[in-house]
């Protein structure tokens, strides 16, 4: 067992906190170092050019929810987890910092972050952890995460921060901002990453690792989506400030490049004086130098030096005394000390003007060619003609510490001609000019209009080498590199033959609008959001345990119901499938009763055998409806919208419905004068149905002597879209306000199943919903005793009337003979549907009927010729004991030999999808089961003489 101690500030030792193995403890304690140093080095990568903190320090939460989690013991990974992070970004960083002020930093921050994690746990949890963490009410969670964070994250900016400036890691006067950052991050980090390792670690297990994929991912995508987010707009901000900087430091360059070339240009200047003229004096040189003396700030000296023999030196000498300068004498300096001697060489070039002459008289006499320095800049200077820069070296007259820069310009005497035929000789020279820089007060006077932020210099060679001329003693030193900066810029200059570089670089933060506000509100606002979105989720997974039961509970009662509507569905598919069966039969014999022209009935059976099929056809009418229902309960209903007449549709049907009317005594009034362009957009048959429906409801429940109108109007909609409004007004026993609301519900009459006993009370509601479909409306208004009116509103459109053509003449019916019999094949398993057509098809004697039961004798009277010829038509039923109808039509298309024979599918399956199915897949027509006789023999007759043709 490991017992850990931690001394508070309170003096108070904590418990025995390890009740897992060694092994246990130390993988986890491994765990924790590696996912504290790691989230730390990521969240570095968070802080602002520039500054010793991140925005979004992760680690304080990753670290604290460890703790948290898995107890004390995780108190020293944690601060092994800080100080390493501390050694490793100055590493990676290239710190210049010494190693032992690196240790001390990363001993102190370690310690900060472990004591930080105590604190927190303190407050948040009380004296002993870990233990059970429920967080599932608002108040306890807003308390938790003020606790542990934003009070207890004061700890390591307190303790961080002043050490860092002891240490001289940290200038003092940013001390509090960095402070407040320090806190503000570690704030963060713990909003955000705590509740990510607690999805982790937390007890109880079950509800922390069902808050996993709740809050866990959730904060964790927050958060790389934040982290991303504040490291874009820091990239941002450093472009803002590069681009700032380096505008300065073309500012900057431009102007000491002016600066330069202006020093050029008056030894150019100079140059011309002693080209006009012979014999320049004293007082002449003085006059023309003074200008640009008085012109050229940081010009330390402009000087003429005169080449001269050693046999001319007395009189050169003798000559300058005469002038005025009594003390004049020629010397050469010794090298590596100001002390003088006599010149030794055959010449000297020795400087026999200077101004200002009261600040350069040491150097009046000087013999330039007795120093290394400025002898081969002479030199080089006379070899190429240009003006020509020394090395930085200590001037002779310089009484400080400063670096000077001479530059020579030669002056040659001029060419005398020896005749057309003489050789061209070299130009002598008779001097050089020459322009003294002490660098410093050069680089100020260059520099007086740069930037307060920035720091230049100029430097001569590169790498060991390089010398600064002149400008900030940090030029060379890696001070430049603790600074809050990360700017630093080298721009080559060419200067008098001589290649300087230009150092500039910046010494506080770059002065821009709103620097790091962007970052720190985006940090701030995106974690605060961040956090308030974990502690919801911690709210919502909370009441999730509690609802867990009530929502499967939910779950079990909705797929109890949609396998009870599914039932449904598949009883109500089968119900009417087996009842249309029967009533195939009952309605088809009945039709062969009525159509058989051999032994017609008396007149009385005839009465009772329409009654019998106005029955069946009632009682198909009622199955419709409820599979209409069904369909809409489920969705399913399929609708195949096309333009429609709206005055042919109504024609159609009041026609039908006309005798029903007069039966009952009933007048049936409707417009015939509709124009023939007027039309609505809607399926053909349902509006059909809805408007039969309609018609029906009004003859039905009028009164004797009463009267169902039917109007039409089209009307334009407030959205500018044209309506057409079909409105069905009856005289009946009209409805109370209670019934008109009931009106539309399915299977429900309203009280009124004795007054009007047929019917299911479901065609309203079938209607309504039909015209919705059709992006119509039906509504309805009634009074008790006043009658009903029934409006139906549908998109109106405009039908195309076609031009008029001499219409073809109708061949007919098949009423004669061919020359040759027809072949018909009914595959059929129900002897009594195939009694039915055989009955129906006895008035066609060229027809012979071939039944086959099942979907092997179909195709074997298909093609074998021995039992008969092929047949020229086939009716098909759909579901047959050996196979599907569906799979039969599809091996007579597929076969070249049979595919032109049309096929008619007659099945009791009215479903839209089988239907589709079959028309899809070949079928001439789908005739549903009970078969009217005369359609099906209309399309018989139709069907075998295309065949023929």
């Amino acid at each position: 067992m490991v017992r850990i101690f931690l001394e508070s500030p309170l003096s108070m030792r904590l418990p025995s906190v390890t009740a897992a193995p060694l092994r246990q403890t130390l993988r986890q304690g491994l765990i924790t170092w590696l996912a504290y140093t790691l989230s730390g080095l990521v969240a570095m990568t968070l802080a602002a050019p520039g500054s010793p903190v991140s925005q979004l320090y992760l680690a304080a939460g990753v670290g604290l929810g460890l703790v948290m989690g898995w107890g004390p013991a995780m108190l020293v990974a944690v601060g092994l987890g800080g100080a390493t992070v501390i050694v490793l970004a100055h590493t990676i960083m290239h710190s210049p910092i010494g190693v032992g002020v690196i240790l001390a930093q990363a001993l102190i921050c370690g310690s900060g972050a472990a004591l930080q994690v105590w604190v927190a746990c303190r407050l948040a949890l009380g004296r002993h952890w870990p233990h059970d963490l429920m967080l599932d009410r608002p108040m306890q969670i807003g308390s938790f995460l003020l606790r542990a964070g934003p009070i207890a994250s004061v700890t390591n900016a307190l303790i961080s921060v002043p050490s860092m400036v002891a240490l001289g890691i940290l200038p003092a006067d940013a001390a509090f901002k960095s402070a407040i950052g320090w806190w503000a991050g570690d704030t963060l980090g713990v909003m955000i990453g705590m509740p990510i390792m607690l999805t982790l670690v937390a007890r109880p297990q079950l509800l922390w690792q069902a808050r996993q994929k709740v809050v866990g991912i959730p904060l964790a995508i927050a958060t790389v989506l934040l982290s991303l987010s504040i490291h874009h707009v820091q990239n941002w901000e450093l472009e803002r400030e590069t681009a700032v900087f380096e505008r300065d430091v073309a500012s900057t360059t431009k102007e000491v490049t002016l600066r330069l070339t202006g020093y050029l240009h008056a030894l150019e200047a100079l140059n011309g004086v002693y080209v006009a003229s012979d014999d320049v004096n004293r007082r002449e040189f003085a006059q023309a130098a003074h200008y640009w003396l008085n012109t050229l700030q940081g010009l330390q000296a402009l000087g003429w030096e005169e080449r001269v023999s050693a046999a001319q030196l007395p009189a050169f000498e003798a000559q300058q005394r005469a002038e005025g300068v009594h003390q004049y004498q020629v010397f050469d300096r010794v090298p590596g000390s100001s002390e003088h001697r006599k010149p030794s060489g055959p010449e000297v070039v020795a400087m026999r003007f200077v101004e200002p002459s009261a600040t350069n008289e040491r150097a009046m006499g000087l013999n330039i060619l007795s120093t290394d320095v400025t002898r081969q800049a002479y030199e080089q200077a006379v070899a190429t003609g240009h003006a020509t820069a020394t090395r930085g070296f200590k001037l002779a007259q310089e009484i400080g510490h400063q670096l000077g820069v001479v530059v020579y310009h030669p002056v040659f005497l001029p060419i005398r001609p020896h005749g057309a035929q003489a050789t061209p000789t070299p130009p002598e020279v008779k001097g050089t000019l020459f322009a003294t820089l002490r660098m410093d007060d050069t680089m100020r006077a260059m520099l007086q209009n740069m930037p307060s932020y920035l720091s230049a210099c100029i430097v001569e060679g590169t790498g060991a080498q390089a010398v600064t001329l002149g400008g900030s003693p940090d030029c060379q030193s890696s001070a430049w590199l603790t600074q809050t900066t990360l700017h630093r810029r080298l721009v080559p200059l060419a200067f008098a033959g001589a290649q300087w570089n230009l150092v500039v670089w910046s010494t506080q933060p770059v002065p821009i609008v709103g620097r790091g506000t962007g970052s720190w509100l985006l940090a701030v606002g995106g974690s605060a959001f961040a956090a308030a979105l974990g502690a919801m989720l911690l709210v919502i997974s909370g009441h999730t345990r509690k609802t867990e039961a009530a929502a499967q509970e939910a779950q079990d009662q909705r797929q109890t119901a949609e396998a009870a509507n599914r039932a449904k569905s598949e009883f109500l598919s089968r119900m009417s499938h087996e009842l249309r069966t029967p009533l195939n039969a009952v309605l088809g014999f009945a039709q062969v009763m009525e159509l058989d022209s051999h032994a017609p009935l008396p007149a009385p059976q005839q009465q009772r055998l329409r009654q019998i099929q106005q029955a069946g056809w009632h009682l198909l009418d009622m199955i419709d409806d409820v599979l209409d229902i069904s369909r809409i309960e489920t969705g399913s209903l399929r609708l195949a919208t096309e333009p429609v007449a709206v005055g042919h549709a109504i024609d159609q049907i009041c026609t039908q419905v006309k005798d029903q009317a007069a039966n009952l005594g009933i007048e049936l009034i409707w417009p015939h004068d509709v124009p023939s362009d007027w039309g609505v957009q809607a399926d053909p048959g349902r509006l059909r149905q809805i408007l039969h429906t309609l018609l029906d409801n009004g003859v039905a429940y009028n009164q004797r002597q009463g009267s169902v109108s039917v109007s039409v109007s089209r009307q334009q909609a407030a959205d500018g879209s044209a309506r057409m409004v079909i409105t069905v007004k009856d005289t009946g026993m009209g409805m109370s306000a209670d019934q008109v609301s009931q009106l539309f519900q399915p299977f429900n009459r309203l009280g009124r199943e004795k007054q009007v006993p047929d019917g299911a009370g479901v065609g309203l509601a079938i209607s309504r919903h039909l015209a919705t479909l059709m992006g119509g409306e039906l509504e309805a208004a009634s009074r008790e005793g006043l009658g009903a009116t029934f409006t139906l509103t549908l998109p109106a459109t405009v039908i195309e009337i076609p031009k008029t053509t001499p219409a073809r003449p109708d061949p007919g019916p098949l009423s004669v003979p061919p020359e040759s019999p027809r072949h018909v094949l009914y595959v059929e398993d129900n002897l009594v549907n195939s009694e039915v057509v055989r009955a129906a098809l006895e008035d066609r004697p060229w027809i012979h009927l071939t039944v086959a039961p099942t979907i092997e004798q179909g195709l074997s009277v298909l093609h074998n010729r021995l039992q008969g010829p092929r047949p020229n038509l086939i009716l098909l039923d759909v579901h047959l004991p050996d196979a599907s109808g569906q799979e039969f039509l599809r091996l007579v298309k597929a076969n070249p030999d049979t595919s032109n024979i049309p096929v008619i599918m007659i099945s009791a399956d009215a479903m839209p999808e089988q239907i589709e199915a079959a028309l899809s897949a070949g079928a001439a027509c789908y005739l549903t089961k009970p078969v009217q006789l005369a359609a099906l023999l209309t399309q018989v007759d139709e069907l075998l003489k295309q065949a023929e043709a």
